[in-house]
């Protein structure tokens, strides 16, 4: 029976990952996610619900439009797959379980949502160097709001875990920026980003993800040099690698820290 809850679980994650398609076209671009139905970007013939099954249609039609035959990017799909994998996977981590009274379902399910939001973040993030607002102001009122439910953080931890993630990592681009002089060291969505994961998860959580996420980056930036992909027409964004920094410490935060400590 528990597989079948995850099967669904799956199918609902390739559901919302197509969902998250439509976010990472238009979000960018300040067009409605709503209005006009789903259309193929080369020629804009509208997308037959047929056509527009996660994974099965773009198999079906070899990657390519059913009208115009331009190339649909793998993107797409990957797009579905990877939300269905990490619903799935935070579901488990987060050891997630239908609660009584119905309030207690709130904060995990914000959680998981926020988690798993990171997925189109990333992407946007990767295309268009910008983490947009509707996501990281919507959910960090969220996130202070679920602090007033019972089975999350109290409002004050939310606070701190705000002032932690948002705050450290904006006094960062300040430092940065002063020791560069050259433009802004660091994006105003990465702080309110973390903001969001700070005033959700906790001081700790946002802290460590900020310390992963940076080790992350660095491990991506040094490969890119030695591959002289990296030059001053390249960024690296930020974003992706404070996502799965947080994940990491999320779920993985204590044991690696214990590890750590313990090499001294």
């Amino acid at each position: 029976m528990e597989l079948f809850y995850l099967a669904i679980l799956a199918f609902s994650g390739l559901c919302a990952g197509s969902f998250f398609n439509v976010l990472i076209w238009r979000i960018p671009r300040s067009e409605s996610i709503a209005w006009p139905p789903s259309h193929c970007t080369g020629c804009g013939g509208k997308i037959k619900g047929y056509d527009n099954i996660p994974v099965v249609s773009y198999l079906i039609l070899g990657g390519k439009c059913r009208y115009c035959k331009v190339r649909i990017s793998p993107i797409y799909p990957l797009v579905e797959v990877l939300t269905a994998a990490a619903l799935v996977g935070f579901w488990i981590l987060l050891d997630i379980t239908i609660r009584q009274p119905w309030y207690m379902n709130i904060v995990p399910a914000l959680q998981l949502a926020s988690l798993v939001l990171l997925i189109p973040i990333a992407v946007i993030d990767i295309r268009h160097y910008i983490i947009p607002d509707r996501f990281t102001l919507v959910f960090l009122a969220l996130s202070l709001g679920a602090a007033f439910i019972p089975g999350g953080l109290s409002p004050i931890q939310s606070l701190l875990g705000l002032l932690a993630g948002g705050g450290s990592l904006f006094l960062m681009g300040v430092i940065g920026t002063y020791l560069l002089k050259k433009g802004d060291a660091m994006g105003m969505g990465d702080v309110k980003l973390m903001a969001w994961f700070g005033a959700l998860f906790g001081a700790q959580a946002a802290l460590l993800g900020i310390a992963f996420g940076a080790l992350l980056g660095s491990v991506a930036g040094g490969v890119m040099i030695l591959l002289k992909k990296l030059g001053d027409e390249h960024r690296i964004p930020f974003g992706p690698f404070l996502g799965a920094g947080t994940a990491v410490a999320l779920f993985f935060g204590d044991p690696l820290l214990q590890w750590y400590l313990g090499l001294f």
